[in-house]
Formats: structure tokens, sequence, C-alpha cells
């Protein structure tokens, strides 16, 4: 007996051993050693957005899908060599954000946080808290803050945030232009209900010069940008009942239990609303809701594009709950005394709902939108369909718009999709191929997040969990850059939270990642100290061995003004706006030769040498900065396969 208790125990300690001997074996990432250049290339004309003097160029993530358009593409590169520097502000829950100004600074506001704030800046070099905004106790949150350039002046910008009941305009040291009531009054919550109260963030209407806001309740208003005057004649709500809810995919109501007892223990819940993870699930689920995303501006027509419920009459069963999702585009009126009316000037429905923001081509001339059966569905600006595609499951986010090559990118929970519009079709290109981690056992490689266009590739949130079917639960995080010309990984690096934001990444190359898990909360919750502890804030990923930053931007301006050489007759608009991008990127360059000296790679000779060519590109001369910049991407080629 004691012989066959001793052969249990050891067999018991051999099974311990083994198992977590394959648990530190599946959370070691590979290693990506000499990260390449992609072998993409911008064809032909690209779109572009109009000039505007309040809106800027997309130099950085001025809003939580980069811009107005929710295009999420940034004319910056990526460093494709990063690792954590700091975490911020731990104890804050951020579902949405953060935007960054053109000098780097960080604003987003927190999710129902114990602190009463509503919107926290971060200095990007140490993550220090720069100024808080103070509001009231458990807000629910203002979005993502807009960035606009102020052209009253120049140089400087303006922070914008708006909530329920208050709206803000301030200026990058914190110091307040306008401090406004909306004209709304948040309902009070309802014992058991989610307080629905939340802002999914401000936008800009360039043809009103308004700054617009969008609840979770399909409230919208809009506002003065100069001194937040109300700008509409009557209240605004977006046509729709809630959401009745989807039962699939939606996690039993014990484990729903639980994840909010992990949650609270990380952040903390609003005592009068409790349920952090529940009210993230109705948000998802559907559970009574009409608007669950951020909506769009299109800066060519002001046209408004939102995506939320249909009316209830339209899944055939009127019983006060919404059954379909719905795409509303909405035009400002102009009314009596200087002010405006919000009219729909078109709809359609589809079955299920979305889970993507409305996403616009920069001239303006496509809607993207996805439904809950898998399908990306390209549209014109009124709403008539042009084609669908389906990638074989739901596309739980916004889809990534490229202004080159006619590009879309699309996402699941667990993988990632290049999409070609060929006009009247579109085109599955690649699906990502992700090597990260070793697979077995139903431990998989994931894509965590909407993916975003950079000049030099695909910037990704990547991760590894278990699997089954289309249900996935994370356990490891990271950032990672895919190549956009093979959906190849290019380089990963391991992180420590989930967000359910976006990929942001910010001038100097690095990535700012908003802390929001949602999957790896219920990972908590199941598997217990197997899986890390959930943290809040923000993170910072700075670039490192910034020689390889300086080719690829160097590279990428290359390939920048060699189309604009080719098309500065045929198609001028297309050439200027790749002379645009190359400038971003000159000065991105130069950012990154400062930081590669710092860390010792370059001497004192190959920086002299490197900093008089940049310095003397001049992309007015259009044929000689292409050749210079291409000298430049070799020679950077050749110092990055040396190193």
């Amino acid at each position: 007996m004691a012989k066959k208790r001793w052969i249990a125990g050891t067999v018991a300690v051999a099974a311990t051993a083994v198992g977590i001997g394959l648990n530190s074996y599946l959370k070691t990432p590979k290693t990506y050693k000499h990260p390449a250049v992609s072998q993409w290339q911008p064809e032909g004309t690209r779109f572009s957005p109009p000039e505007h003097p309040v809106l800027g160029i997309n130099d950085t993530f001025r809003s939580i899908h980069g811009s107005t358009r929710n295009s999420d593409e940034v004319l910056t590169a990526v460093s494709p060599a990063v690792e954590l520097d700091w975490i911020a502000e731990p104890e804050m829950f951020t579902a949405e954000g953060p935007s960054i100004d053109r000098q780097g600074n960080i604003y987003f506001s927190p999710l129902t946080p114990m602190e009463p704030v509503v919107m926290v800046s971060l200095d990007p070099k140490n993550g220090e808290r720069r100024w808080a905004i103070e509001g009231k106790p458990y807000s629910q949150g203002g979005g993502t803050p807009l960035v606009l350039d102020d052209p009253d002046n120049p140089g400087q910008q303006i922070i914008y945030l708006t909530l329920y009941e208050r709206a803000l305009a301030v200026r990058q040291d914190g110091s307040i232009i306008w401090d406004v009531s909306t004209g709304l009054k948040e309902p009070k919550p309802k014992p058991g209900k989610s307080r629905n109260a939340h802002n999914f963030g401000a936008s800009y209407h360039p043809q009103s010069d308004s700054i617009f806001g969008l609840l979770i309740d399909g409230n919208m208003f809009a506002l003065d940008r100069k001194t937040g005057e109300r700008r509409l004649v009557e209240p605004f709500v977006v046509p729709g009942a809630p959401a009745i809810g989807s039962g699939t995919g939606r996690p039993a109501p014990w484990l729903i239990e639980k994840t909010d007892q992990t949650m609270k223990e990380a952040y903390g819940e609003d005592p009068q609303a409790p349920g952090r993870f529940s009210k993230v699930a109705d948000v998802i689920y559907g559970g009574g809701v009409k608007v669950a995303n951020y909506f769009s501006i299109d800066p060519n027509t002001g046209r408004i594009w939102v995506a939320a419920t249909a009316p209830d009459e339209a899944d055939a069963v009127e019983d006060g709950k919404a059954g379909n999702g719905a795409l509303y585009a909405i035009d400002m009126v102009e009314a009596a005394d200087g002010r405006y009316r919000l009219e729909v000037a078109a709809s359609t429905y589809f079955e299920g709902g979305s889970g993507s923001t409305p996403a616009l081509r920069a001239d303006g001339q496509r809607v993207y939108a996805s439904d809950d059966n898998g399908h990306l569905i390209a549209l014109d600006n009124d709403l008539n369909e042009l084609w669908r595609v389906n990638v074989g499951e739901q596309i739980p986010a916004s889809i990534t718009v490229a202004s080159e090559n006619n590009e879309l990118f699309a996402i699941t929970t667990g993988s990632l999709f290049k999409i070609k519009d060929h006009g009247k079709r579109g085109e599955i290109v690649w699906e990502a191929n992700l090597d990260m981690y070793p697979e077995m056992l139903g431990y998989r490689n994931l894509n965590m997040l909407t993916a975003t266009v950079t000049a030099n590739g695909i910037a990704v949130m990547l991760g590894s969990g278990y699997e089954k079917g289309t249900v996935r639960l994370p356990i490891e995080i990271g950032v990672g850059l895919l190549d956009r010309e093979t959906g190849e990984v290019i380089s990963y690096t391991e992180g420590v939270e989930e967000s359910v934001a976006a990929t942001i990444t910010g001038p100097d190359g690095g990535y700012y990642i908003a802390h929001s898990p949602i999957r790896r909360s219920i990972s908590r919750a199941l598997f217990g100290p197997l899986v890390s502890p959930l943290t809040g804030g923000i993170a910072r990923y700075k670039p490192v061995r910034n020689h390889l930053l300086m080719r690829d931007t160097l590279c990428a301006a290359d390939k920048r003004l060699s189309n604009a050489l080719a098309q500065a007759s045929s198609a001028p608009a297309s050439s200027q706006a790749n002379v645009v991008h190359a400038d971003v990127l000159l000065r991105q360059a130069n950012i990154a030769l400062t930081a590669a000296t710092q860390e010792g790679i370059l001497d004192k000779q190959q920086l002299s040498g490197l900093s008089d060519q940049l310095t003397d590109i001049d992309t007015t001369a259009l044929q000689q900065a292409s050749t210079s910049t291409a000298s430049l991407c070799e020679q950077l080629t050749t110092i990055a396969t040396k190193s």
C-alpha cells in the first residue's frame, strides 16, 4: 500500500513537473534577431484627405482610431525593436486611447476610476503624470480625447474631451479653455442595471467647426470648437431600440460573476452600478445598449456615420428591443440663428449587430463596416452595398483602411486578414502567419487587437492562449510588426496586458497601449495564479536598436518619394500626398538618429555623415530628394546587417 502511495505520489510530482515545464515552454516566444525591411511597395495613386488647418495630418494618433475617419493609419513608422519602458496609472481601467500630441504627450480618460478624474496626461519619457482634470466619482469615461491643431496659435494643439453632461477644451499644459454643459442629464442608475452613460469620444465636424460627442444611449451633441456653445437647435438621438442581446459567445452567468470579482480586485467598481465585466459584456454582446462603438465624420463632406441598432420593427418582432444592427448616415443641416439640426440621410440594416466603428476611405467614397456573421461590408457614401467578404467568423473591431493600394485589414478574435478592394469586389490576400509561440494541445497564437497601418508595416498586438472553436482565452500578450506584403511576423516583444482600445503608436516609433483586459480577466478568473495579475493604465514600449527604426523610416520615405516622382505629372494630388508622407518620415529619421547615437550604435563619424545627408534633403527638389533618400536607405541597411 505504501509502495502504491509512493508510486502515485511520484507520478503526481512528475506530472506537475511536466506541466510546469510545458507551461514554461508554451510561454517562451520565438526570437526575431534580424527584423528585415518589408518588400511591400506602394502602387499607383493614393487616396488623401483634404487639407484642413484644424485636422492637420495623421502624423500621430489624434483619436482612438487615428483620425476622425477611423482609418487606424499613421504616416510614421513603428520601431521593429522595442522593449517595455514603463507602466503608468496601473489602477485605472482604460478602455480607449490614448491619444498623443505632436510632442508625444499622452492623454486618456479612464473608465470608472476610483480617483475622481476624467482625463489624465502623461509624460512620454517616464510615464509621470503631467496633470489631471477632476470630475465626478466613478466617471463613465469620455472615450479617447481628441487632439486638434490650433490655427490661432500655429504649432500648438488643443485636447477635447466629451462626457455625458460635460465637455472640455484643454491646452497641452492642462489649462482649460472652456468647460461647459452638454445640455444632457445623466440618467440615474437603476438597481442591478449598468450605468449607460459612456461617451465614446469626441470628434470634429470641419464644415461647422464643431466638436461632436456620441453617447452609448444614442444621444448626440455638437459644440462650437472655439467657445463650447451648443450648436443644435433641438436634441438628437440616433434611431434604434436597445439591443436585445446575444447569447452566442456570452460567458455563463457564474463566469461573469467570477470575472466581475476578479476585475473588482484589480480596479475597484462603482458601488451604484457594480460589475465591471458585466458592463463590458453588455456592450460586446448588445445587452440593452444602442451604440457600442465610436463614430466617423467624413472631412470631405461633413457626413456623420454611426453604427448602432436598428429600430424595433426592423426585425419583425415588436418587443421594444432591436435584433438587428444598422448603419446611419447623418447630415448636419443649417437651421435658424446660425445653428444646425441633424437629419438621417440614409440607413441600412443588417442581421445581428456590429462590433466595428464605421471606417472611411480618405476620399470619403467608401464606408467599411462589419456584421456579426463575419462579413466585411463595403458601401458607397449613400449606403449602397458594393461588395462583402466573409472571413469565417465575427469581425469584432473596426476595419483598418490604408490610403495606399486599396488595402484593408480585418481582425477576428484570433487572426488578421489583408483584403483588397477591387472596386466591385473584395479579395482576401492573406491571413497572418502568427508564429511567436509554440502551438500544441489547444494552445494557439492569437491576434489581440485592431491592426494599425504604419509606414513600414502593420503594427499589431499579439499573444497566445487556449483555443476551442471561436472561444480564445489569452495567457501571454505582446506587441509586434507584420510584413504588409506577406503577413509574416517581422518582430515581437513580450508585453504585460491586453487592450480593447487600438494598437497606438507614437511619433517616436514606440507603442502606447491602454490596459483593458477583458478576455485575460476571464483567463485570470478561471486559471488563477497560472495567469499573471491584471494591471491597468498605459504602457510604453520604447524603441531600441534605433538604427533599425532609422533604416525603416528612410526606406519607407524612399518608397513614397519614388512614387511621388512617378506621379508628379499624372496624379499631382497623390504625388503631393507622398511628399507630405516622406517629410513626416524624414523628421522621424532625425529623432531615431539621435536615439541611435545615444545608444552607442553609431559612432561620431557615422553620426556626422548621416546627419549632414539628412539635413541636405529638400523634398521640393523631388528627383534629388529621392536619390538621396534611396542612398541613405542603402547605407542604413548595410549598418543594420553588420550590427
